[in-house]
């Protein structure tokens, strides 16, 4: 295949990512300079011709619901158009990691991260379900979290209008296992709430780093979907509130008709949740050093910590995304005055520096004062 170095107005930058359904390119807009994600309709030409529709159905199904829906948690779509029949799609570009990628790089969520993550996409999906759309692939995977904050829904590639019965249809099991709902695994007809299922199983897997529903292949998770009940939250997480575990619970009930019956509902309770979840301690040089992050930028490592100059967090030198705020570690110029501002956040780092030197002194001088008496007795 021919590698296009733009489609229509659109300058192809880099590829970002590719499947069975076509490609994703960090793209430029010529005309106004504005970086997209330029979704190109490319199938796997393994498939057969009548697969191939399905997926050309698939994409311009996706590119009709986003045109639906305009909401700040929701990935906001600019173009949909056909170049040279091209099929392509330019939409928002998501300049930050989504959650599969925080989990893996070993990413730390408190159950104040958890609500404020949950409240965010239920934001998005009851946009999704008052236009009758149902995303059916809420994953880690498909939910960004950008610099700012902001947690953005994306990839609608199997999402299903609630007035549709052409592509996904009853009967066809369609989504990621691990996340799917009781009902989707069965292939039976799907409901918001089996995406307010996937959510309550993706919070889960923030919470205790642990997939609920897991098994050595698809046929197993599948089996463990529908009849097992996942291990309780507290088996992972030690400190976990039971407010928290009963919400996850409910949202992961086997019935839809047991779990929350619209997103509104589920991020009501979160937000019921969140005024038990205590505020993390942040001094006031803290907060100074959050404000110098923005003009700023290695952060400063004392010790074995290393803090970050957007939120002030300490975390392990290790980590490449800040446990709190979630954004790079290492980005932008140090400022000498920063440097002051977070060695005084921490004003036990220097106590325990003395007590530290303290000690070896007395046991350099024990050490003299035995070699000393050995010699003597001698």
């Amino acid at each position: 295949m021919v590698e296009l170095e733009r489609i229509a107005h659109y300058e192809l930058v880099k590829l970002i990512g590719q499947g069975s359904m076509g490609r994703v390119y960090r793209a430029r807009d010529e005309r106004d300079g504005r970086v997209v994600a330029l979704k190109a309709f490319y199938p796997d030409t393994q498939l057969g011709g009548q697969q191939q529709d399905e997926l050309l159905a698939r994409f311009q199904k996706e590119a009709s619901i986003l045109t639906t829906i305009e909401h700040l948690n929701v990935v906001g779509i600019h173009e949909v158009g056909n170049y040279e029949g091209q099929e392509y799609i330019a939409m928002e570009f998501l300049d930050g990691p989504n959650f599969k990628d925080l989990l893996a790089m070993g990413v730390t969520f408190s159950s104040g991260d958890a609500v404020d993550i949950g409240v965010q996409v239920l934001a998005g999906l009851d946009a999704c379900h008052r236009a009758g759309v149902i995303h059916r692939d809420i994953k880690p995977a498909n939910i960004v979290k950008l610099p700012s904050g902001v947690v953005k829904l994306a990839d609608f590639g199997i999402a299903r209008i609630l007035t549709d019965a052409t592509i996904s249809r009853t009967g066809t099991v369609v989504g990621t296992p691990n996340y799917m709902s009781p009902e989707q695994v069965r292939g039976d007809e799907v409901t918001p709430r089996s995406d307010l299922f996937s959510l309550g199983v993706v919070l889960y897997e923030l919470l205790a780093k642990h997939k609920p529903f897991d098994g050595e292949n698809i046929t197993a998770i599948m089996y463990n979907v529908v009849n097992l009940a996942p291990p309780a939250l507290s088996f992972y997480v030690e400190d976990v509130s039971p407010a928290m575990q009963q919400v996850i619970a409910r949202a992961m009930s086997k019935r839809p008709d047991e779990r929350y019956q619209t997103a509104r509902e589920f991020q009501d309770d979160l937000l019921a949740v969140d005024a038990e979840v205590p505020v993390a301690e942040r001094t006031v040089e803290a907060a100074q050093a959050a404000q110098a992050g923005e003009e700023c930028a290695e952060p400063l490592t004392v010790g074995d910590t290393i803090y970050c100059v957007d939120c002030g967090a300490p975390n392990n030198p290790k980590n490449l995304i800040c446990a709190r705020c979630h954004r790079p570690l290492l980005k932008r110029q140090m400022a000498v005055h920063f440097a002051e501002q977070v060695y005084r956040m921490n004003p036990e780092i220097r106590l325990d520096r003395v007590l530290t030197a303290v000690l070896n002194l007395v046991l350099a001088l024990l050490v003299l004062a035995m070699i000393y008496l050995f010699f003597r007795g001698t």
